[in-house]
């Protein structure tokens, strides 16, 4: 990167040399409003995951926006250019150009053989897991390289969409008909003959939160529905969907909805 380049961000800090097959480095960075890049190639696989703002990219066909929790993945040898309105920040993996033992790499080549712009959520661990760094001998290199392993292969994944929306249907199917009782990841894949690894991976990549949490929103989901369908009362409604008291019910569903059942009945009701 070049010093001009430098100056136009607001910063770039955790560049981080990783030199173990497929990855070469990574970094966040940040973007000042207006900024440009000209146009350019890479000898090597880039991603370029978009946390906050937009950023839009041009690889001959015109310009494409790239939001928020989204990757703009760039196979070797495309010319492309980069621009930002009102500045942004970003994740951006650089891989190596050598096959590595897993097949991540050649598993990029078979997703990816032109360049393509995929939605997918970044989650807090792997951002607090690679913010860490690489420490030879310190077990957050192995926490890192986890990290990045995950988000590659969830980025593989993402290239298909029907499967993966077929198994993101199949697992909040599976979560409606247990509303009454409490789940786990153990749970969950034994039923779907998932590993309890691949479980965790597509709800987080599809729905940004982990299986208990998506449990509990699509318990709030339908007490919502309840309460605005039926004459049962809050406790009833309560019951229904598995929470243990009226009082935990009400804190849980005033925290998703900003407003207690009873207010969110009347409002919803009168208009």
């Amino acid at each position: 990167m070049n010093g001009n380049l430098r100056q136009k961000f607001i910063n770039s800090c955790h560049n981080m040399v990783v030199n173990t097959n497929p990855w070469g480095a990574y970094y966040f960075m940040s973007w000042a409003a207006d900024y440009k890049y000209d146009i350019h190639n890479h000898p090597y696989f880039q991603a370029i995951q978009v946390l906050e703002g937009q950023l839009k990219v041009d690889y001959g066909k015109g310009w494409e926006m790239v939001e928020h929790n989204s990757v703009h993945v760039l196979p070797p040898g495309h010319m492309h250019k980069l621009r930002t309105v009102a500045g942004h920040r970003q994740f951006v993996i650089e891989f190596t150009s050598k096959d590595d033992e897993l097949g991540l790499l050649n598993a990029m080549r078979r997703a990816f053989p032109v360049p393509t712009v995929r939605p997918m959520c970044f989650h807090a661990s792997w951002e607090e897991n690679l913010k860490k760094g690489i420490p030879l001998g310190d077990s957050a290199r192995l926490r890192t390289l986890n990290a990045l392993m995950d988000w590659t292969i969830s980025l593989i994944e993402s290239r298909d969409e029907g499967k993966n929306d077929l198994e993101a249907m199949r697992l909040v199917e599976l979560l409606k008909t247990w509303s009454r009782r409490s789940v786990s990841i153990t749970d969950v894949a034994g039923k779907l003959s998932w590993s309890e690894r691949k479980s965790q991976r597509i709800c987080k990549r599809r729905f940004g939160c982990g299986i208990a949490q998506l449990h509990k929103k699509l318990r709030i989901e339908e007490a919502a529905r309840m309460l605005l369908n039926s004459d049962l009362s809050v406790g009833e409604v309560a019951d229904e969907c598995g929470f243990d008291d009226i009082y935990g019910f009400s804190r849980a569903f005033t925290k998703t909805a900003g407003v207690s059942p009873s207010a969110f009945r009347r409002k919803i009701r009168e208009g």
